[in-house]
């Protein structure tokens, strides 16, 4: 890497850790950083910021990060070859995902730390990112007083995005049932005096007298017994002209992922049978293959979408 910015660098040294502890994956993901850097380098460099501003933040150095990273890719690999076996997610339901997963704060700190990293190396999460990043005031038609719902935002970025490009937002309401992931959250967003606040709670115990003008639902319908049932709770929190973002990957087996989309049309019927219409859409495979071919080898195709109430 020519440019010797710090978190360059910082990037750089986490992937001499990886290229040392699993060469086959590095040579994976470094394609990925030089088609990405080629492409989006602005939009790369602000996301990388992002990134190491919370890892310097928390005082991560690149070989933990490194380590968490092929932990989560070691995880990924068990779960892919009980999936290719049995056409099913080894994660049965919610309960497992909760007990598991999101109740243990180490599995969920080591967990988080590598899917934020992910962003930058898994050329399919940055390209939603990108996708999610193009359309928004061109759907929104550069209104300003958005009123925003984040269920389960993760590290945050689509929040970030909104607050970045509608300065003059109402409100952000950000839920998670996952304390630890929230933590990350606040670390990426932080606060904008009373204007963003965040909950530690089930989304299905939300009070159903907020509406919200924009409704984001990053990577969440793989984590739910039956997914139909929140698109239905949300569309009662959402505003008559509102919008949904919606992104979900199919044939994706993960520790904490429970419902199996085994392809793209699946995504898109589930999104309707709860009565909501599809403004736009877009999906994004992990690998260099066309979308036949994923369907076929099962290779998750991230799939992202914007929709409204019929």
């Amino acid at each position: 890497m020519e440019n010797t910015t710090q978190p360059l660098l910082f990037l750089n040294d986490i992937l001499k850790e990886i290229n040392k502890k699993d060469k086959l994956h590095f040579k994976r993901i470094n394609s990925n950083i030089i088609n990405v850097k080629k492409n989006f380098p602005l939009e790369f460099e602000e996301l990388l910021d992002l990134v190491f501003n919370y890892y310097n933040f928390v005082h991560l150095s690149p070989n933990q990060i490194s380590n968490d990273y092929l932990k989560m890719i070691n995880d990924y690999r068990i779960d892919g070859l009980y999936f290719y076996k049995h056409g099913k997610y080894r994660c049965e339901n919610q309960q497992m995902a909760y007990k598991n997963v999101y109740s243990n704060s180490e599995i969920m700190s080591y967990y988080m730390n590598a899917l934020l990293i992910s962003q930058i190396l898994w050329k399919h999460h940055f390209n939603i990112y990108m996708y999610f990043q193009s359309q928004l005031k061109v759907l929104f038609n550069n209104s300003e007083k958005l009123k925003v719902l984040d269920v389960g935002p993760g590290h945050g970025f689509f929040s970030y995005l909104v607050k970045k490009n509608f300065t003059q937002y109402e409100k952000m309401d950000l839920v998670d049932i996952s304390e630890t992931s929230l933590l990350m959250t606040k670390k990426i967003i932080g606060y904008d005096e009373d204007k963003i606040k965040y909950f530690n709670k089930d989304i299905f115990l939300f009070d159903e007298t907020n509406k919200y003008d924009f409704i984001v639902l990053g990577e969440i319908l793989e984590h739910l017994d039956n997914p139909k049932e929140i698109l239905l709770k949300l569309a009662n929190l959402l505003n008559k002209d509102g919008m949904f973002w919606i992104t979900t990957p199919t044939n994706s087996p993960a520790i904490d992922h429970v419902y199996l989309f085994n392809n793209k049309e699946e995504v898109l019927e589930l999104v309707k049978s709860a009565g909501l219409e599809i403004v736009d859409s877009k999906s994004f495979i992990a690998e260099d293959v066309d979308e036949e071919t994923a369907n076929k080898k099962r290779i998750t195709n991230l799939v992202g979408l914007f929709c409204k109430k019929k």
